[in-house]
């Protein structure tokens, strides 16, 4: 067979020596660093420190992510009213290691306290611009301010009227108005001023006028060109466009603006000691009477202006007193007002 037919395999013996077992290790630089060593590595850094950095509760509050919200979340009262505070080296959380405690209370009360003192700001300037200054006032200022202010206006003087020893002069006081005189007056109202006689203001019978004026052509007969021989009243001269005005208190009996004889005049009736008395002014300016018939008149009220209508031969007033009425007798009216004014 072939198996039998092989020869048996010489064997060679071989020998290793000692120093052949040895494989050379890796020098320490290019060493690969291990797991574990780099563990030991950093234990034994950490241990040689003096201090451990553990982190501040602001800087795990930074480093957790924020919620998620689905809608934003509304600022506070407290954050609409207070101003926006940068953050200062007070302020602001510290990012250095070692950080104390006692540090971080004491920046959280600065920081409360300053939006404590800004939203006291705001507070005081919306109360002090919404409420009137009498609303910071007591009531006892109220009153006291009330009071003073009667005081005041009573203190002030009241219009007054003087005569002094007959001479015509009227003094006027008061609170913004200058006292005039009576020519003062008369000159600013266009009257010619004559001490013929002397008009009391206050008196319930007064003259036609509130000065002395011009005494023309009186009562009675009279020769002169152009004029009745028989005069039936008192005429008197103060000035084209004078101001009448009415003797006593009445009503307005007849008035007429035309042309005839006594031209625009007005007939007013009074009742003076019970009995009735009517007086009569002639020849005013054409649409300067005030009144009508059936008009209540006043003492002292102006009625007219002197003007040269009707039978004039010049600007004057023609003025008569019938006893009785309209169609009364005609009496002599310088003589009647010396006798009934006052």
């Amino acid at each position: 067979m072939v198996v039998s037919s092989l020869d048996a395999p010489e064997i060679e013996t071989v020998t290793i020596a000692d120093s052949d077992r040895l494989i050379a290790a890796p020098a320490a630089v290019d060493a690969p660093v291990s797991d574990v060593d780099r563990l030991q590595t950093s234990i034994s850094a950490v241990t040689t420190s003096t201090e451990i950095p553990f982190p501040t509760r602001a800087q795990r509050r930074a480093e957790q992510p924020p919620a998620r919200s689905s809608r934003p979340r509304r600022a506070s009262a407290r954050e609409r009213l207070a101003p926006a505070v940068r953050p200062t080296a007070a302020t602001a959380p510290s990012s250095r290691p070692g950080t104390s405690a006692p540090a971080n209370r004491v920046r959280k009360f600065a920081t409360t306290g300053v939006t404590m003192v800004a939203m006291a700001f705001v507070a005081l300037m919306a109360v002090a611009t919404s409420l009137p200054a009498e609303a910071l006032l007591s009531s006892a200022d109220v009153q006291a301010a009330a009071y003073n202010a009667q005081l005041d206006a009573m203190g002030e003087p009241a219009q007054t009227l003087s005569m002094t020893g007959g001479a015509d002069t009227i003094s006027v006081e008061r609170d913004g108005y200058e006292s005039k005189t009576i020519a003062e007056v008369a000159a600013a109202s266009g009257i010619r001023m004559e001490a013929t006689f002397t008009n009391n203001p206050n008196g319930t019978v007064q003259w036609p006028f509130s000065v002395g004026v011009h005494i023309g052509d009186e009562f009675g007969f009279r020769d002169c060109a152009g004029c009745s021989s028989n005069h039936g009243g008192q005429d008197f001269n103060p000035g084209l466009g004078a101001p009448i005005q009415s003797i006593a208190d009445g009503v307005v009996r007849y008035a007429e603006d035309g042309e005839g004889s006594l031209g625009v005049h007005m007939i007013i009736d009074h009742m003076i000691d019970g009995e009735l008395v009517s007086s009569v002014y002639a020849h005013m300016i054409h649409d300067s009477m005030l009144f009508e018939a059936g008009d209540v008149i006043t003492v002292g009220q102006v009625i007219g202006k002197v003007g040269n209508t009707g039978m004039s031969t010049g600007p004057h007033l023609h003025f008569e007193i019938r006893v009785g009425g309209k169609e009364g007798t005609k009496v002599n009216p310088l003589v009647w007002l010396y006798a009934n004014t006052n």
